[in-house]
């Protein structure tokens, strides 16, 4: 199958590059994500490649470990991980009571997790493609800032396996089973399990305790692959189950909390996919279904502290949200390849079921909603040789939105949308080592409603808090433009590769995410999210990554973002006029820098330099991120089975933060005045892995 051998030439390089043991440094890794697989360098799209060799080189357990050297991505935690992403300073930051539609989306075979980041596991992985700008044709209404897309490793006709382990300190613990070989001639297996444990590194003080913010969690992989002359069938089963602590923010600001009821951030997924791909003269049928579950529980001690912290100013409470998903999803498309281009045109459907449960400290009694949503989409795709090199591609999708809302306070909400989005490109080869493309695409995200405003309407204690939060019950659909010029360069004789992208991305109708602060009469402070939209935004910048092989033993790579993210004109729900600030999880600059140095056949140097400028944290206060610059190293030994690597990150121990509030006070101790709040991510961590294959 001509769609599987694609899929096997990029499993074993880098981004790019390779590592310094391969044959050919500048072969081209091939993108799997989009309608049909491209060559990197053909791609009309700024993309961004993780592979197996990086995540295994890197000791990545979770996208989080190898996103800062995505240009332009970053995230936002206020969990157990970075479970919400941002592309070109677009995504979610969090959610609480209310559904959201999420802006980045996120696969992982071809299953929508969107808004589910602790399935973004590293287990058995091929490749991870970051697209970025709108995934209008590609993914509809859940991709307007772009897409993630996580592919499992295939299963080899040859027998493999390998057993892994790993410790480092803060009491890490992690291990990894992989197994892999032929059933019988035309079926083949692969087998992943893996348990990754940590205390991490934040003390509860009031309990004594260095666990409340801990990991513990356990992934497995199955695949099944069938192959014949002119077909291939894949079968695919996932699961997550993630126990992970919730204790991240102090009153002091530091990584020692006083919480009496720490929080818990835990996932239980569960996965099927199946895939049949079929070629018949020029055409090519693939057809995929999939099935999803997942329980979450997220929860936390909102006051952060304890009962005697302050007499007679302090308040207790705890919040929790139990959400239940079942996501059921349709994919089949057909492509003929022609002798000057090819077209393809698919069918897609999605049912999501998401039903919460919170408990809440300030609530009468639990508060129970339901949120289902039904998408149904057709698509087509052409690409056509203008010239011998000139190429066009036009992309189109038309998507029906059904949206039913309903919640315990009796609100009943329904929604019936259509989008139309979609990518012309124009792509030009100068040479053989030189190409460049010139696209424009259309993308989209749903409106909706502040179920968190409705619902605390009636607890409003004044006429005023009531005006307030009725002016934000419900926000408008958001429209993306997207202009890019992308230039891919590759001397081949230098060992030198540079893709380069412009991008300009105009926004209408932005959908913000904000805050309303309200006091309540006992002193404490409800603090409720919600989306409101801003009239238009901007968002421009570049994307470099570069990869050069000095030597045959010798590679060094680079990565560059600048995004200039802006609101165009913008007053928030309390009269701010925010237009020409920056949008809020936007950095202006972003960095990677590495080096891959093989001293002799067994033993391998590897250094990483990441950094990023400060941003804003939200579109409702001043408080910012602080800029950092991480360096991380590791060192390994590749004997003809063992294997070791020591490796270290965040060497110099640089003070990381990964969320942050600033518009309410929380400490008694302070009479409540407002200052900022931050949860800190990882300090300098190290530690060893082992491993035996056969």
């Amino acid at each position: 199958m001509k769609h599987s051998k694609s899929k096997l030439t990029g499993a074993f390089l880098l981004a790019g590059a390779t590592l310094a043991q391969a044959d050919n440094p500048l072969e081209e890794i091939i993108v799997t994500a989009e309608h049909r697989d491209y060559s990197i360098s053909q791609t009309a799209t700024s993309v961004s490649v993780v592979t197996a060799n990086q995540l295994a080189s890197q000791s990545a357990v979770h996208l989080e470990d190898v996103m800062r050297q995505i240009p332009n991505m970053n995230a936002a935690s206020g969990a157990s991980r970075n479970r919400y992403f941002q592309i070109r300073g677009i995504g979610e930051r969090s959610q609480y009571q209310e559904p959201i539609n999420p802006s980045v989306g996120l696969l992982v075979d071809g299953i929508d997790f969107s808004g589910l980041g602790l399935s973004a596991s590293t287990l058995d992985i091929e490749q991870i493609e970051v697209l970025r700008g709108p995934q209008g044709t590609l993914h509809g209404a859940n991709a307007i800032a772009g897409l993630i897309s996580i592919q499992s490793a295939e299963p080899s006709h040859e027998s493999a396996h390998r057993l892994e382990v790993g410790l480092g300190n803060y009491s890490a613990q992690r291990w990894q089973i992989t197994s892999t070989g032929p059933v019988q001639p035309n079926l083949n297996y692969r087998l992943a399990l893996a348990g990754n444990t940590s205390n991490g590194w934040i003390k509860n003080a009031n309990l004594g305790r260095s666990d409340t913010n801990n990991i513990d969690e356990r992934q497995a992989r199955l695949r099944l692959q069938w192959q014949a002359d002119n077909y291939q069938t894949d079968l695919g089963l996932m699961s997550v189950d993630a126990d992970n602590g919730f204790d991240a923010f102090s009153l002091d600001n530091t990584r020692t909390t006083l919480s009496d009821e720490p929080g818990s951030d835990r996932q239980k997924t569960r996965g099927f996919w199946l895939r049949h791909q079929h070629e018949f003269s020029q055409y090519q049928l693939s057809a995929q279904m999939s099935r999803s579950h997942s329980d979450t529980q997220y929860s936390y001690d909102e006051d952060w502290s304890y009962i005697g912290i302050a007499p007679g100013w302090e308040y207790s409470s705890f919040d929790q949200y139990q959400r239940e998903y079942r996501g059921h999803e349709t994919d089949i498309k057909l492509t003929r390849t022609e002798a000057n281009g090819a077209w393809l045109l698919g069918v897609y459907g999605r049912d999501n079921e998401e039903a919460l449960g919170r408990t809440y400290t300030y609530l009468p009694a639990p508060f129970a909603s339901r949120y289902d949503t039904q998408y149904h989409a057709v698509y087509g795709q052409i690409d056509r040789d203008l010239s011998d090199t000139l190429q066009a591609q036009l992309g189109l999708r038309y998507e029906n939105r059904e949206a039913r809302y309903t919640d315990s306070e009796i609100l009943n909400n329904r929604s019936n949308d259509d989008f139309l989005g979609g990518k012309f490109a124009l792509l030009w080869q100068a040479n053989d080592n030189h190409r460049t493309y010139l696209s424009v695409s259309k993308g989209y995200r749903a409106g909706g409603v502040n179920t968190n405003v409705l619902a605390s309407i009636p607890t409003a204690e004044t006429p005023e808090q009531t005006e307030l939060l009725q002016g934000q019950q419900v926000f408008d659909t958001e429209t993306l433009w997207n202009a890019e010029i992308g230039l891919r360069s590759i001397w081949p004789d230098m060992g030198l590769s540079w893709f380069n992208t412009l991008f300009w991305m105009e926004r209408d109708d932005q959908q913000v995410k904000g805050s309303l602060v309200l006091p309540r009469q006992d002193g404490s402070t409800n603090f409720i999210d919600y989306v409101n939209n801003a009239a238009s935004g901007s968002n421009t910048g570049l994307e470099s990554e570069l990869v050069w092989r000095a030597s045959e033993s010798l590679t060094l790579t680079a990565a560059l973002g600048l995004l200039w993210a802006e609101f165009d004109s913008y007053i928030n729900a309390d009269g701010q006029n925010l237009s020409g600030r920056d949008q809020a999880q936007a950095p202006r600059y972003q960095y990677a820098l590495g080096l891959e140095y093989q001293i002799n056949s067994q033993w391998t140097l590897g250094a990483n330099l990441q950094g990023r400028d400060g941003y804003y944290f939200s579109d409702r206060h001043e408080t910012k991120a602080r800029a950092i610059h991480l360096l991380d190293a590791r060192v390994r030994y590749q004997g003809e089975q063992w294997y070791a690597q020591a490796w270290a990150k965040n060497l110099g121990n640089a003070t990381v933060t990964v969320r942050g509030f600033g518009s309410f006070g929380n400490d008694p101790r302070k009479f409540y005045v407002t200052e900022p709040y931050y949860q800190f991510g990882a300090p300098r961590t190290f530690g060893m892995t082992l491993g035996y294959q056969l």
